[in-house]
């Protein structure tokens, strides 16, 4: 039988009985009736002006925000702006599909039906294998959407491999129903009584394509002898009112940690290493129903898994996050017409320089990545998220499914009107590099595995368009793009390199 590894718990704000500073990104009193509209549509935010006041004899901030100027949301103007009708005419979609051309040209071509043949052939289910290898730094499966099972080399010599799972979704809908909301368009790539036993169970936020109700009750059920619940400040109670006991659920506000070890041993002589769990910033938002939104904390993780006599390995999950806000609808840029997969590898396509909005102090970019390396150092191996939210696609669907896109009366937005709070590619690199610019240059490559991608689509174009924008900003940042490590091991140099996986894929680091 497995058992609950031993945990402790140390506060960015020190002793919890004196009286904390107010802490940036806590506000009140909350927003009530917010939504994720507010952050698209331009609609004034009272909240947002309100400023943080100590109720008497409580140190607990009644809602959050996002404390720096790179959270900017989208004018009414720029949100006009952003739209698009009529059909998708991205290069990145053919710069996908190319990677097509010498495996099956029966699916090449632009029709509806096309598109919908190469993206089943370039993002795939495939069956997990989770069989385990002690000699490993870290074993990551893409679980699908922001799922990711993550494999750690056990704690002690004679105990079990240490496993955390991220964001885990295995149900059809990301909703509070069954019945409607955004559907799965990639079947989980088992099921959840097929994964091996979950340690720490981690999520970053209460939106319903991270935390899904049906995925944790039954998780808790199969793993109730020894799992443990890692979650942002003011998210226990959602736990703790689904039937969970409160003492397996620690909740953190940003930059607090727990450290996990394995004091079971048979032999009482292995030296035990330690698991650390650093909460970090992340610029998002959080909403389970019309009223609550903000008032739970949204985060990303940091996990420093440290072995005697060995050099310690840290992962960094950003959990849903944005970067910069990019109002010209142009952003990001585009590759050349014609560009395939053969010409990037070969080197011959012009690069184009890094982009910038014209007016950087009018739309900065986040400074929260460079913050969490400075404090807790450039990360091994990171996730990162690559693609919008799927509820804008969600109500495109029921025109798009049925209509050619030429008569679809619901637009498209572009990709960097909503970069302040989802990441599109391009930014997600920028986001590498920014993590990993202090890296020891003796070390490996650090790796990237995308996530937040491909599973909740409803055009199989946008497959193809995460594929392409990825692989094109991975070119253009001089970062290693592959769909697996065996893709890059025979690239010259020391880049980070940027995977992006099929469903229930592993790869060991």
């Amino acid at each position: 039988m497995a058992t609950t590894l031993d945990i402790t718990v140390t506060r960015a704000s020190g002793d919890s009985q004196s009286q904390p500073q107010p802490r940036p990104h806590h506000v009140a009193p909350p927003n009530p009736g917010g939504g994720w509209i507010s952050y698209f549509s331009g609609v004034p935010d009272k909240r947002r002006r309100t400023t943080f006041k100590q109720k008497p004899k409580s140190t607990s901030p009644a809602s959050f925000k996002n404390p720096w100027p790179s959270f900017h949301k989208a004018t009414r103007q720029e949100t006009w702006q952003a739209l698009e009708w009529g059909e998708d005419a991205d290069t990145a979609i053919d710069l996908a599909a190319s990677h097509l051309a010498d495996r099956d040209t029966s699916v090449a071509g632009s029709s509806s039906s096309s598109r919908t043949r190469q993206a089943a052939q370039l993002l795939q289910t495939i069956k997990p294998d989770f069989s385990s290898d002690a000699g490993v730094q870290a074993k990551t499966t893409w679980l699908g959407h922001a799922g990711v099972l993550l494999e750690l080399p056990a704690l002690r010599t004679d105990s079990k491999p240490v496993r955390v799972i991220f964001d885990p979704i295995f149900s059809d809908r990301s909703s509070p129903f069954q019945s409607v909301g955004p559907i799965r368009s990639y079947k989980p790539p088992c099921a959840l009584a097929d994964l091996p036993p979950i340690d720490v169970f981690l999520i970053s936020h209460n939106h319903y394509d991270h935390l899904d109700y049906d995925t944790v009750m039954t998780l808790w059920r199969l793993n109730r002898d020894h799992m443990r619940f890692v979650v942002p400040l003011k998210n226990a109670q959602w736990f703790t009112d689904s039937g969970i006991p409160a003492d397996r659920v620690v909740e953190l506000d940003w930059w607090d940690s727990v450290t996990l070890t394995d004091t079971a041993t048979t032999t009482g002589t292995s030296q035990a290493g330690t698991l650390t769990v650093s909460c970090t910033p992340a610029q998002h938002s959080s909403l389970r129903d019309t009223y609550d939104a903000d008032t739970m904390l949204w985060s990303g993780w940091y996990l420093k898994h440290e072995l005697p006599e060995k050099r310690p390995y840290s992962i960094f999950f950003t959990g849903d996050s944005g970067y910069q806000c990019h109002a010209d609808p142009a952003w990001p840029p585009k590759p050349p017409v014609g560009t395939t997969h053969k010409q990037l590898r070969q080197g011959t396509v012009e690069k184009v320089p890094n982009p910038d909005e014209p007016s950087p102090e009018k739309y900065p970019p986040c400074p929260a990545y460079k913050e969490i390396a400075d404090r807790l150092g450039a990360p091994d191996l990171v996730y990162l998220p690559i693609a919008l939210g799927a509820t804008w696609a969600y109500v495109r669907s029921f025109f798009s499914n049925y209509l050619p896109p030429a008569n679809v009366p619901i637009p498209r937005h572009s990709a960097g009107i909503t970069g302040a709070i989802h990441m599109p590619p391009w930014d997600a690199v920028r986001v590498l590099r920014d993590l990993t610019a202090s890296r020891d240059p003796n070390a490996k490559s650090p790796v990237a595995v995308a996530m937040h991608w491909g599973t909740f689509v409803t055009e199989p174009i946008e497959v193809l368009k995460s594929l392409g924008h990825l692989e094109w900003a991975c070119y253009n940042q001089n970062v290693r793009f592959g769909r697996c490590l065996e893709d890059v091991e025979n690239v010259v140099g020391k880049e980070p390199v940027f995977l992006a996986l099929n469903h229930g894929q592993s790869i060991i680091t």
